[in-house]
């Protein structure tokens, strides 16, 4: 009932939000994920080509949508009912690994105020449906009564949660293996049973799939282009923006693959892209093995860390834009970093649970840390220390030093200052285009001064605000903005359009003249339109 209602109250908040409505036509992640479940809604169950997501949420949310309609408000009452799932099935796990009921409670209320996850569970994503699958995959291997039918279920359970979390694969075959080894899969018929299960969901995907590309691919084809973001000469554990890529998801994506074809010199598929990029990758590790293992220990490390560095940044997006939610109650990961190291330590017995979470933490840190892949598992993080903290009530830490040694040491990893870039100046440009978008103009002015505050010369700040006086016919201020703009970064050409263009509203033809001459003279490649436009400002000169 309280996950029920914090989040029911943060949708009421973030409804009227202008960011509440994922872009028409953009490239960001929710975007795309509402197309997709909306082509579920409408009977497409397979895309044309491979497939550029993992299928789960669409799926399943794509039913949910044909009933109640492919919308933003549809996908947030989805996303409050699994997430309220989450938090019950926490508390059922918390006692079956044997934490007394106020124990359990307290981990699901713990869950229930964690922002990130009151965040996700209102938007048009896969990762709370993700969370869901994990805990109760978790809570069913668990199970005191093991059978065939039980066997088959986990895997097929398995099978189902890879569809949306491809680090489930992972997490099955160690969870696998460690009942095997209790006894649990002991039998060759079980064992079979369980993988029978894992495969049979995963077989329509590869099929078409593999169909698409000429190629064997299990899930996805930009399985290779993530493995590369984590793992080369300017990594850094966190999402980073590689090449000057776009950073939304499509838009990423075709930037990537066009990089790929040019470096290789032919035409690829969508696959052969993933694979040039994967192999990148590999030689980072072979060419630099010392650095790419030290990566791999700071990605480990700040899978506990307290920082919560997420790619998408919604939640602080939102705080921008909707003051309100800055006064939300919410528990910091920092707590469940603690519960779960404790856990670790203390909680007996709890092997299924220890495993899939380390499984997990190692099928992400072989990518990149970011919090909402880490929302994944904050669930078993928090079961696990209430187990721990039973433990901990029925013998106590008197002489238990070890223990005590251990915890300190999770305490240090957990609130360790990591240093880690400011992308306040990017929260405020992002919220500012929603608002915008919204015709809230005042409000986007506010937010683009105040990001400009934090980062004078941030270039996309500097356009957008740019953009924002045109737009209000202050033409000589726009092309000041515009200015700053190139000369911060002159590798943008439609900053240079923009600046002539503004020039040329404030009657200044020959100032927008020289400047996309100046543009041309540095090298700087020039569309159509820019050239267009500086023959008529050169004639309009004259």
């Amino acid at each position: 009932m309280a996950a029920v209602s914090v989040r029911v109250f943060a949708l009421y908040l973030f409804s009227g939000s202008a960011l509440f409505e994922p872009a028409a036509g953009s490239g960001h992640d929710r975007t795309l994920y509402l197309v997709a479940l909306t082509e579920v809604a409408e009977g497409r169950w397979f895309p044309e080509g491979a497939f550029a997501y993992l299928p789960l949420y669409p799926w399943v949310a794509g039913l949910v949508a044909r009933i109640f309609g492919a919308h933003a408000m549809t996908a947030a009452y989805f996303g409050i009912v699994v997430d309220s799932a989450t938090a019950l099935c926490l508390f059922f796990l918390a006692r079956r690994l044997g934490a007394r009921r106020w124990l359990a409670l307290t981990a699901g209320l713990l869950y229930a105020f964690y922002p990130l996850a009151v965040m996700y569970s209102l938007l048009t994503m896969p990762n709370t449906l993700n969370t869901l699958g994990i805990t109760g995959f978790v809570l069913l291997a668990t199970h005191r009564s093991p059978s065939p039918r039980w066997a088959f279920s986990l895997g097929l359970a398995g099978g189902i949660i890879a569809l949306g979390f491809a680090g489930m694969l992972l997490i099955a075959t160690a969870v696998g293996a460690c009942l095997a080894a209790q006894g649990a899969l002991r039998r060759p018929a079980h064992l079979a049973l369980y993988a029978l299960g894992l495969s049979l969901p995963l077989l329509p995907v590869a099929w078409h799939n593999s169909r698409a590309e000429g190629q064997f691919v299990l899930l996805t084809t930009h399985g290779g282009l993530n493995f590369y973001m984590g793992n080369h000469e300017q990594a850094t554990g966190y999402p980073l923006r590689i090449r000057n890529f776009r950073m939304t998801a499509r838009d990423m994506l075709e930037d990537a693959h066009r990089h790929a074809e040019t470096e290789s010199g032919r035409m690829m598929t969508r696959a052969e892209s993933s694979t040039w990029w994967r192999d990148q990758a590999r030689a980072f590790w072979r060419e630099q093995p010392g650095a790419a293992l030290a990566l791999t220990a700071k990605k480990a490390l700040l899978f506990w860390n307290a920082r919560e560095m997420d790619d998408l940044r919604m939640l602080e997006q939102v705080r921008l834009t909707e003051p309100a939610f800055r006064f939300l109650p919410g528990v910091p990961f920092a707590v469940f970093g603690l519960l779960g190291w404790w856990g670790l330590i203390r909680a007996r017995p709890a092997g299924i649970p220890k495993v899939a979470l380390l499984a997990g933490m190692i099928g992400v840190i072989m990518f990149f840390i970011t919090a909402r892949y880490r929302l994944t598992f904050v669930p078993l993080l928090a079961a696990l220390g209430a187990a721990g903290m039973e433990a901990t009530l029925l013998s106590g830490l008197r002489r238990d030093w070890k223990s005590i040694a251990w915890l300190l040491a999770g305490a240090v990893v957990v609130f360790f200052p990591f240093t880690v870039r400011d992308q306040r100046a990017v929260d405020h440009y992002n919220a500012a285009l929603a608002l915008t978008a919204a015709q809230r103009d005042h409000d986007a002015h506010r937010l683009l001064q105040a990001g400009l505050n934090i980062a004078p010369e941030h270039p996309d700040l500097l356009f957008a605000l740019g953009s924002w006086y045109y737009r209000q016919e202050q033409f000589d201020a726009a092309a000041s903005a515009l200015a700053r703009c190139v000369a911060v970064n002159p590798d943008q050409p439609g900053a240079w359009f923009n600046l002539a263009l503004s020039l040329a509203r404030a009657g200044r033809y020959c100032e927008g003249a020289d400047a996309l001459r100046g543009a041309g003279q540095r090298g700087i490649s020039l569309e159509d339109r820019t050239r267009g436009l500086l023959a008529e400002l050169q004639a309009a000169c004259q």
